[in-house]
């Protein structure tokens, strides 16, 4: 089967073109058309699908030569034979220079088909190659715009020098790519410290064959400024030489990013607070080490356990649900927890937990930035269980201030009315039951003093190991037979000052109530120690002070307390006992007697695990005082004319019918003022000031130091329930004032205005007497 053949024939000559089909026709099925001018064939080409050109060499109105021309001008490869009848050998030069593939004589066309058949083979030949050209220059092209549009520096070197970089090179620098090619080395563009170690451990060892290098350094900038740098460097053969091709990165901003990241990874993992963060559904993906410290779980045991591990079980849902409410809206949820260690221990963490989104505002994490506040809430809660203590301490001083008054003339018109009476008269154990009924009540309203630290003391420096000794017998015939007690005084327990009966009452206290709480018998321990509170401990014990302490600390085996009880322990008449056996005053008059003295009270106690009551006073390091004797009746002085100053008429009638009905000369008065006045008139003759503590307009110790000035002799005795300024006033008693504390009795005032008038008076001789009467 013969090939098709298409064929334009450029010929004036009807007959040559036919004359060409037919010897074509010997080997192919030929398709032609014959065209003489050059529109003609122009309008041929644009109809295309030709395989073979033919032309005649010379026309009348067109050539071979125009024709090549054309072809060429309209960017056609043809296989192109001139064919004519009179072609001599320049002609056919000239037709071969001008893109003719062969040239044959008409009348010898033995050639023609060979010739043809060599074109059109030649012809593929060309168009596969041109389609591989162009699609080589196609590549070059997009490689060439993908290098020069890169955001990474590329560049070529040989000997070190730039044989080629592309724009992003020369803006990593500062210069335009011209400006670096054939004109700097590589060197120029680093920084001087770090120019030998890029040609010793990068471009030298990439000239003598090593494998790509990995490389940083500092480079610099046209402007001068040092930028971080990152390249890759492999050797390669750049005509026939060797050359370096590479890619360099600056990564100033990553260093700088990545500076910030180790920052703040630093800070986090140094963080004095816990950090966690979780995913959508709470389950851990990083925790910091403290997180890991505050709970106790090691970081395996946490990643990827939901948070709900640490839940106490304290904290309802409906308060769970609300966090996950606010966070999963994407708010910031503050609050507190009260979670579980892994060893069980509760503890309180301050919480905040936000949302972490994407930047496409997706929530994808949470995370939360926790503090332990446990010892914080401790500290706050015992600060607060102080603040209410104070407030209970100033309501019960107010009230007992009022009561001593009122049993100041109870006691002593009881007294007075006892003396008066016949003893086998009924009336005369009436006003007996009067009278001990006032004393009761003077106990309550001493104890209540104690507890407002609003009694008044003569603090002495005592030993603390003595005075336990001098009460130990009565404290084992307290406690009954069933319950042991035990003493562990340290040999070297440091001395205290303080009132000697306030000790003596805090022993008291303590044991008894420890004998309460060990109603099925036991050990009753006292012990006695040296101490010294710090910094740490006062840290978490608001209302203690740093320093020097001796310890007194009263420990059972009893039944123990609760939480809640012990919070409420010192409150007055607060008490778990049941009705009739305790006033709950016992604890609230030590807890007032240890702060009056500057000391701190730690209970430690777990239900059923019994009770550890530790006292520490400040220890002092004076010499210890010799116990006063306590005095004895003796017969009594009246001539001696004495002031009165009491601002309460009951109490000033009472003090008056007293002295008078005793031989005293008496003046008397409720107003300071009129005191003064009176001893003007009378200054000559007045002996001694009896005066109560506080009263309007003048105290009694302001009215006595203007009476001394007037008269240095003048004897001076105070009367008070309490004073406004105790401090203050135990200063004035310690320059040797007497002090006589109400309520108090007819017997108890004439003792104490006989031994003020005598220079005799001690504080110890109306403390012998309980309830300020006998």
């Amino acid at each position: 089967m013969k090939h098709p053949l298409r064929i334009l024939i450029v010929d004036d000559s009807p007959e040559d073109a036919v004359l060409i089909v037919r010897h074509l026709q010997k080997e192919f099925s030929p398709i032609y058309e014959r065209v003489e001018t050059p529109d003609e064939m122009n309008d041929a080409l644009d109809r295309g699908g030709w395989h073979l050109v033919v032309s005649d060499y010379v026309m009348p109105r067109f050539s071979g030569l125009g024709a090549l021309e054309l072809m060429h001008e309209r960017g056609i490869d043809l296989p192109f034979i001139m064919v004519s009848g009179q072609m001599g050998e320049d002609a056919a030069v000239e037709a071969m220079r001008a893109g003719a593939h062969d040239y044959l004589i008409k009348d010898r066309l033995s050639r023609f088909i060979p010739a043809i058949k060599r074109e059109l083979r030649e012809a593929v030949v060309r168009r596969e190659r041109r389609v591989a050209e162009e699609a080589l220059s196609a590549t070059e092209a997009r490689f060439q715009s993908l290098v020069e549009q890169s955001l990474v520096g590329i560049f070529m070197l040989q000997e070190d020098i730039f044989i080629y970089a592309n724009p992003k090179l020369g803006a990593i620098f500062g210069y335009a790519p011209e400006e670096l090619i054939e004109k700097r080395s590589f060197v120029d563009l680093v920084v001087g410290e770090d120019q030998i170690r890029v040609l010793t451990q990068f471009l030298r060892p990439l000239k003598e064959g090593s494998e790509p290098l990995h490389f940083f350094f500092r480079g610099k900038r046209q402007d001068g400024a040092a930028i971080d740098l990152e390249v890759n460097g492999t050797r390669t053969l750049i005509n026939g030489s060797d050359a370096v091709i590479g890619t360099l990165l600056d990564i100033t901003e990553r260093r700088r990013a990545e500076a910030e990241l180790s920052k703040l990874w630093r800070a986090v993992e140094q963080s004095p607070v816990s950090v966690v963060i979780t995913d959508l559904r709470g389950c851990i993906e990083y925790v910091n080490p403290k997180f890991i410290e505050v709970c106790g779980y090691s970081e395996p045991e946490l990643i990827g356990v939901k948070t709900s591990i640490l839940k106490s079980g304290n904290m309802d849902d409906e308060f769970y649900r609300d966090l996950w409410q606010t966070i999963c809206s994407g708010k910031e949820w503050h609050g507190e927890l009260h979670n579980r260690k892994k060893n069980g221990d509760l503890y309180w963490e301050s919480c905040s937990i936000s949302a972490v989104k994407n930047p496409e505002g997706q929530i994808t994490h949470f995370v939360g930035v926790k503090e332990d506040i446990t010892e914080r809430k401790l500290v706050v809660d015992q600060l607060r269980q102080v603040q209410k203590m104070e407030a209970v301490g100033q309501l019960a001083g107010g009230i007992a201030h009022d009561f001593n008054n009122l049993l100041t003339v109870i006691n002593g018109y009881s007294t007075l009315l006892i003396r008066a009476l016949d003893e086998k008269s009924p009336m005369h154990k009436e006003a007996e039951q009067i009278l001990r009924a006032g004393e009761r009540a003077a106990d309550l309203t001493r104890q209540l003093l104690s507890f407002s630290r609003r009694q008044i003391m003569e603090p002495r420096v005592l030993d603390i190991n003595r005075q336990v000794k001098a009460v130990q017998k009565m404290l084992e015939r307290l406690i009954g037979e069933n319950i042991r007690l035990v003493t562990d005084l340290a040999p070297d327990a440091g001395l205290v000052k303080m009132d000697p009966g306030q000790l003596e009452q805090i022993v008291m206290n303590l044991v008894v109530n420890a004998r309460d709480a060990s109603d099925t018998g036991g050990v009753i321990t006292v012990e006695t120690a040296n101490c010294e509170l710090g910094e740490s401990y006062t840290h978490l014990h608001p209302g203690s002070q740093q320093g020097s302490f001796v310890r007194l600390s009263v420990t059972d085996r009893g039944q123990g307390m609760t939480t809640e009880v012990k919070q409420r322990l010192f409150e007055p008449f607060f008490t778990t006992k049941e009705m009739g056996r305790g006033t709950g005053l016992g604890l609230a008059t030590v807890y007032g007697i240890v702060k009056q003295c500057g000391g701190y009270i730690e209970v430690i106690s777990e239900p059923g695990q019994g009770a550890r009551f530790d006292i520490y006073l400040p220890r002092t390091f004076q010499e210890a005082e010799s116990q006063a004797k306590q005095h004895l009746d003796e017969a009594i002085d009246t001539d001696h004319t004495i002031l009165v100053v009491e601002d309460e008429p009951g109490v000033l009638n009472l003090v008056v019918h007293t002295l008078r009905m005793r031989g005293f000369r008496v003046l008397e008065t409720t107003d300071p003022e009129q005191g003064i006045v009176l001893f003007d008139q009378h200054a000559d003759e007045i002996d001694m000031l009896l005066t109560d503590v506080v009263m309007p307009f003048m105290s009694g110790p302001t009215l006595a130091e203007r009476l001394l000035a007037k008269n240095p002799k003048l004897k001076v005795l105070f009367m008070s329930g309490h004073t406004d300024n105790r401090t203050s006033f135990e200063k004035t008693l310690e320059r040797g004032m007497q002090f006589l504390p109400k309520p108090f009795a007819s017997d108890a005032l004439i003792r104490k205005v006989r031994d003020t008038l005598q220079g005799t008076g001690s504080q110890e001789a109306a403390r012998a007497i309980p309830g300020g009467s006998n």
